[in-house]
């Protein structure tokens, strides 16, 4: 489904690169068109499993239940299928939905029954990548694998912001006053680590949207840091679990815990594979196979049949922020301009999609040598590396544009 823009650009709404925005609604999709005037639906993309498989691994059923359905009240109730799925929205009774990682969903627009099955969220926690898995009855509805805020990165800018901010202190101008002595002390978290524990809550609030979860596995990392001084990443894990574990308690779900040492040993009982050797590998055995052994635990449901295709979400991109000058003085005294927030009516940072590739919007020239006006992205593929198209063509050469964050759906 696309949506034409002010500039004449046109926006999709799954494209496989996306960026969330917190004032954005939860349905991504309002604007689309009813099933009524013979308009049809993109077909949910639903892993289906052999029939020899699902024999030998507990009956499973030919089709998963990976369509997540919403109620009239916007409450989630029991996961459909795709055959499912269709002919709901070619009765007229449910419309479709996308959520912030591209998922296909359902919206009903009539009362149905309220029977949800039991299902549970396991979560494996990391310091740089983490697991999210979805499991109903025998079947793994969804996983995720959710990249963290690169904390050094972060680290660097608050450093930064700090130098300025003391500058500005000895100017003989208005400034803020210092409000260090005012601040309360209990529960404080340092804001690199607030950054990682607010996208662990940012994945977990976008799961409990589609899925109605009544017990949360949860891999408890513990550290003795008393005795053992080389445990030092361990600590961006532990901190924050308390304000994780109440919203699970305000929510009103169980939390079971296990230690690493259990999640190690129910992953070998359950016959689940483990990526050890590169943790960034791009594969559900990665991160999503200690959730998923966690989770089938908690719900004593059997074997589980690992889902085909699962999304991995990169939380550590960061939209440009408006900087009116440079950081440091230029010769003679000239503070040059380094941004003004959009460039050709398109806010700086925004995901552009090309034929072959796709990057982050992060300025241009007005007018270059040749005289013409040339923008530049930022491509994900070249490590950070520029790259250079002629503004005069670029109402043709972006396909696409997003505002959500960076999310890709990896096939099995």
């Amino acid at each position: 489904m696309t949506e034409t823009m002010s500039n004449g650009l046109q926006e999709r709404q799954s494209a496989p690169l996306t960026l969330h925005s917190s004032a954005e609604p939860f349905n991504a999709s309002d604007r689309c068109i009813s099933p009524r005037k013979g308009v049809s639906y993109p077909k949910p993309d639903i892993p289906v499993l052999s029939g020899d498989n699902s024999r030998k691994r507990g009956g499973m059923s030919a089709k998963i239940h990976q369509v997540f359905v919403i109620g009239v009240d916007g409450k989630p109730l029991t996961p459909t299928t795709n055959t499912k799925a269709r002919k709901l929205m070619e009765g007229n009774q449910a419309r479709p939905v996308w959520n912030k990682f591209s998922q296909f969903g359902l919206r009903m627009l009539v009362e149905t029954r309220k029977e949800i099955p039991k299902t549970i969220l396991g979560i494996d926690n990391g310091t740089v990548f983490e697991g999210y898995t979805v499991t109903t009855r025998i079947e793994n509805n969804f996983a995720v694998m959710w990249k963290l805020p690169d904390k050094k990165k972060l680290v660097k800018k608050l450093k930064e912001r700090r130098r300025l901010r003391r500058a500005r202190r000895f100017r003989n101008c208005r400034r803020r006053a210092c409000r260090i002595n005012n601040r309360n002390k209990d529960g404080f978290i340092a804001p690199s680590q607030l950054q990682v524990v607010m996208s662990r809550i940012k994945c977990i609030d976008e799961l409990c949207k589609c899925y109605h979860f009544d017990t949360v596995a949860i891999e408890d990392v513990r550290f003795n840091h008393k005795k053992h001084k080389w445990g030092k990443n361990f600590s961006t894990v532990e901190v924050g679990k308390t304000m994780i574990n109440n919203i699970f308690v305000d929510k009103g779900i169980n939390i079971d815990k296990y230690q690493g040492h259990e999640t190690e040993k129910l992953r070998k009982k359950y016959g689940y594979h483990k990526i050890k050797c590169n943790k960034s590998t791009k594969r559900f055995n990665t991160h999503c196979s200690d959730a998923l052994a966690i989770s089938v635990e908690s719900g004593s449901q059997g074997y589980v049949v690992p889902t085909k295709n699962f999304v991995y979400v990169d939380d550590s991109y960061r939209c440009i922020r408006r900087k009116l000058h440079d950081s440091q003085f230029s010769k003679g005294g000239v503070r040059h301009k380094f941004s003004k927030g959009n460039f050709c009516r398109i806010r700086k940072g925004t995901i552009v999609g090309f034929d072959g590739g796709s990057g982050q919007l992060v300025g241009g020239t007005k007018e270059d040598i040749a005289g013409k006006e040339q923008i530049w992205y930022q491509d994900f593929e070249m490590r950070g590396k520029r790259k250079v198209y002629q503004k005069g063509k670029m109402l043709k050469k972006i396909s696409w544009l997003s505002h959500h964050f960076k999310c890709e759906v990896i096939s099995g």
